[in-house]
């Protein structure tokens, strides 16, 4: 009775998380999403729902926690703007962010002392890093940072990460741009492929001899660039082509998500094209828009995409047959990578967390074939996921395969969190 909406999103896919109401009963300070799951800065909008209101805070971090002084005056809110989340406050309704945390520790959620004077956080020190397990055992690549999407040459002697500023989990780290770091398996030894250039996205050959990343122009707009391991020659750009989530394809072609000019309902859907190397033979891949590209199998008859169902539907993750016919939904299960020979897949479960629990299952695949049994409209326990041929479970997060079953990459990683009460400035 007398419900109403105070807000909405203006992207159907946008989600707001959580709300805080003034202590005056008149705003409501906002932490949302946008339609890539990725977090928003704060929003403050009038209870009343007159308007949509304005962000708050850090222009440019995500932020997941909020709340108000006693007198409405103030609003304080989580940011993870200085690559690190703290706490900020901001004077309404113009005043100026400003930092009230920071360090090492990273803080999370925000209780305000009834006399404003202070408030308690749940302070954290969060440890994230990259291993490799083979049939030798287990050891960790030393990276100086965050290392997010391992990836495996195909003859299993060097893997290749991004260095980023979030621990890797679901969502987050896809936008945090870094450079791409080679490591030596065998020495040990780990170096810059192309040091300066931040990546967002990358991909090595089937060949091995080169890498194709995504990297933002001056002008933000996503571009293309590929790096020979030997470095026998400068990185170059591939020409005349716009667009992110690179994979190599089949004799080298380059698959990728172009968004300029795409309309649906959410905003966000892109196109997939492919295109040659050297900028040539540019054609659309997909007929379908997706929302969010995935891995590409390597024999370049999958695709594995979040998009909407039947185009119009809702979303979920699929896999979509490049030769014509019908996708196949995924359901429960994300599909992180095949290993480089196609021989078996990872498979997280939605139910799997993020750094540093987790849970992820190796599927071995035969016969040519690169999809395992899924059920009809997609998996829709964890318990179908366990129960196919040869279901391997592992306790980690995000497994990556390798070329040999024994051999993947994984994260690993801590978190100390305990209650403290900070003074207001």
């Amino acid at each position: 009775m007398g419900a109403r909406d105070v807000y909405l999103p203006a992207n159907e896919m946008s989600m707001a998380h959580r709300s805080y109401l003034s202590p005056d009963g008149k705003w409501v300070l906002l932490v949302e999403m946008d339609q890539d799951h990725l977090w928003l800065p704060c929003r403050v909008v009038p209870m009343d729902g007159s308007s949509q209101g304005y962000q708050v805070g850090p222009p440019h971090g995500g932020c997941t926690f909020g709340a108000w002084s006693p007198d409405s005056k103030w609003i304080y809110l989580t940011s993870v703007a200085v690559g690190a989340n703290h706490i900020w406050r901001q004077r309404l309704p113009d005043g100026r962010p400003e930092q009230i945390t920071s360090g090492p520790t990273e803080e999370e959620g925000i209780a305000m002392a009834p006399d404003g004077r202070s408030f308690v956080t749940a302070v954290a020190l969060h440890n994230s890093s990259l291993w490799v397990h083979n049939a030798k055992g287990e050891r960790a690549i030393l990276v100086e940072g965050n290392a997010a999407e391992p990836r495996f040459t195909a003859d299993g002697k060097r893997l290749c990460y991004r260095i980023v500023k979030e621990p890797p989990n679901e969502w987050t780290y896809f936008r945090d741009a870094g450079e791409v770091r080679v490591a030596d398996l065998e020495s040990g030894r780990s170096e810059a492929l192309v040091p300066g250039l931040l990546a967002l996205d990358y991909d090595i050959s089937a060949d091995g001899r080169q890498v194709v990343m995504e990297v933002a122009d001056s002008a933000g707009k996503p571009r293309l660039w590929l790096a020979p391991f030997d470095r026998s020659s400068p990185p170059r750009q591939v020409p005349n082509v716009e667009g992110g989530s690179p994979r190599f394809g089949p004799g080298g072609q380059i698959y990728f998500r172009h968004t300029e000019g795409q309309h649906s309902m959410e905003g966000t859907a892109g196109l997939v094209y492919r295109v040659r190397p050297d900028g040539t033979a540019l054609e659309q891949a997909l007929q379908q828009p997706i929302l969010t590209m995935g891995s590409l199998s390597p024999d370049g008859r999958w695709l594995v995409a979040w998009a909407l169902i039947g185009g119009d539907g809702t979303p979920a993750w699929q896999a979509f047959s490049l030769a014509g016919g019908p996708p196949v939904t995924i359901g429960i299960a994300t599909f992180l990578d095949w290993s480089p020979d196609g021989s078996s897949v990872s498979v997280m479960s939605e139910t799997g967390a993020p750094i540093p629990g987790g849970r992820s299952y190796l599927i071995p695949l035969s016969g040519g074939r690169m999809l395992p049994n899924i059920p009809p409209g997609g998996f829709r326990t964890e318990e179908e996921i366990a129960g196919l041929p040869g279901a391997r479970r592992i306790e980690a997060y995000a497994v990556k395969p390798g070329p040999s079953p024994e051999m993947y990459a994984f994260y690993r990683g801590t978190a100390q969190r305990n209650l403290y009460r900070i003074p207001v400035p």
